[in-house]
């Protein structure tokens, strides 16, 4: 008899690729055992979307999502008798919303009525599409052209599509919302600033936009988090509350040295370092790069509007009939079936083993400012030394140090992640799991968004939702790329330390059900 798999399926963003989602799922695998809970953790990194693939649309890349689910769901039972019995999906990026519509349609088929969803969770994902509001050139431009750029994708996030999908897909009517749900638990992790792709208020589902001037607000984390050795470096996630960052006075101007976190790299930490370093970079790359992706992503968006008019559809129907008969009802699998999850599970193993692009600039393009970017930080960064305090810490110098002492104590140089994961559990315990925006101080009306009609509407019925809402603030050049650790650990230790703290939500949720269980 086959025993019952947890499917976590995580999808990637616009221009990525699976191995994006490794740091995430190397924390689902580390922390989820069972411990808290019975059911055994499978993974799933669709692989058939990457790259330029992206711009093709929401339902196109959906319906292929879909079908390397299936295929999952049939190779896990035929080479690992496991039975999928329960899902969660776990979105970056534009990952979130093909997170969403993937939901609905799998609501349609009764998916759900078969396997059980759980967690819903979003990284720095578009929920409210795209829009910049700043009043300069760049903004206006990126408004003006980015519906074109990135094929029927950039028309959708940009809302500017016939079928205005994001504003269908938050109606409390559609399979989209209806299907969102029935999840258990709904997280979405936010970037309050240094996210030059999706900006704060689409990500946290708001129409407030607090965090544009950094300099004139003190950013409080929330209380007692606890510290983590990351690639030898010690750090701590970066969860802020809400209810205490505020605005600085007059007099604290004066005072206050800045939003300090450690393992900042110098030329962020020198303003002079960094006017350079922009300098540089405007001098030298923006001239080069802005025509080349400019250039090759219309190029590709008028194929991807060809290819979407001739490229066949995948049978979702008839494939989940498929997978219902072989799972459930212990039919022989189909052999095409049996063959193309072989061909699926080979092409995700060859992308984890050596990812190519093949001739796809799509990756020389999204990699290409992030680069350099990082390039300071991977060569002018200094590993903080043990005892320093951070500033917002809470904890008393005595306790700071015992913590240390007992980190320091235990051999950990040849471990990359050394995380207690039972004190992150006991501290999410008591994160808000609505929360209420007339309790954040920066939520007022200076600085609410001129949004229209349409995303107010996204707003008004995501916001229905029971939500664990989590703003994060990474002190780093590209926290779009950050918050889920997409270079790995060693590159982004701050965002792999949230990570941590995010799977403890998902850990106290299942030891929480697991008592119940046992309690029968």
């Amino acid at each position: 008899m086959a025993d019952s798999t947890h499917l976590f399926v995580l999808i990637h963003g616009l221009w990525g690729s699976p191995n994006h989602m490794q740091t995430i799922e190397r924390f689902l695998k580390e922390s989820i055992d069972n411990s808290v809970t019975n059911t055994k953790i499978s993974t799933l990194r669709p692989a058939c979307f990457r790259f330029w693939k992206t711009y093709d649309g929401l339902e196109l890349n959906s319906k292929k999502i879909i079908t390397e689910i299936f295929y999952e769901i049939e190779s896990l039972k035929q080479k690992n008798n496991l039975n999928v019995t329960r899902i969660s999906f776990i979105g970056y990026s534009l990952g979130g919303l093909l997170s969403r519509y993937v939901i609905g349609l799998l609501y349609e088929l009764d998916f759900f009525k078969s396997v059980e969803p759980v967690f819903f969770t979003t990284f720095a994902t578009p929920h409210v599409g795209v829009h910049f509001y700043n009043d300069n050139i760049f903004d206006s431009m990126a408004n003006f052209l980015g519906p074109y750029m990135f094929g029927k994708t950039g028309g959708q996030l940009f809302i500017s599509d016939n079928g205005k999908i994001l504003l269908n897909m938050a109606n409390p009517e559609s399979i989209f919302y209806k299907g969102l749900l029935l999840f258990k638990r709904h997280i979405l992790l936010a970037n309050i600033k240094n996210d030059r792709t999706v900006a704060f208020f689409t990500s946290f589902i708001t129409e407030y936009s607090p965090f544009e001037e950094l300099d004139e607000i003190k950013i409080k984390y929330i209380k007692n988090l606890p510290e983590a050795r990351i690639a030898n470096k010690l750090v701590r996630p970066k969860f802020v509350d809400l209810t205490r960052t505020e605005k600085l006075s007059i007099v604290d101007k004066d005072q206050f040295k800045g939003n300090k976190q450690e393992e900042t790299p110098f030329v962020r930490k020198n303003r002079w370092a960094k006017i350079l370093f922009i300098i540089l970079l405007s001098t030298f790359l923006v001239p080069l790069w802005i025509p080349f992706v400019f250039t090759t992503s219309t190029m590709v968006s008028i194929y991807s509007f060809i290819k979407i008019k001739i490229h066949s559809i995948p049978e979702i129907e008839s494939h989940w009939n498929r997978v219902k008969n072989f799972i459930y009802d212990n039919e022989p699998i189909d052999p095409e079936d049996y063959k193309m999850s072989e061909k699926q599970r080979e092409r995700r193993l060859d992308l984890e083993r050596h990812e190519s692009f093949k001739g796809d600039t799509s990756h020389i393009t999204e990699n290409a400012m992030d680069n350099v970017l990082y390039a300071e930080e991977r060569f002018m960064n200094k590993s903080r030394k043990p005892g320093t305090v951070e500033e917002d810490n809470n904890k008393s110098e005595d306790a700071l140090i015992e913590e240390k002492l007992s980190i320091l104590s235990t051999p950990t140089d040849k471990k990359l992640i050394d995380m207690n994961i039972q004190s992150n559990d006991e501290i999410i315990k008591d994160i808000q799991v609505l929360q209420d925006y007339k309790s954040f101080k920066l939520f007022t009306e200076d600085y609410k968004l001129p949004l229209d009609i349409g995303r107010l509407y996204i707003i008004s019925n995501l916001n229905k939702i029971e939500w664990v809402k989590i703003p994060v603030f990474l002190d780093v050049w590209n926290s779009h790329d950050g918050i889920v650790s997409r270079r790995g650990p060693k590159t982004n230790p701050k965002g792999a330390a949230t990570i941590g703290l995010w799977v403890s939500i998902l850990r106290n949720y299942l030891k929480e059900e697991k008592e119940e269980m046992e309690k029968l």
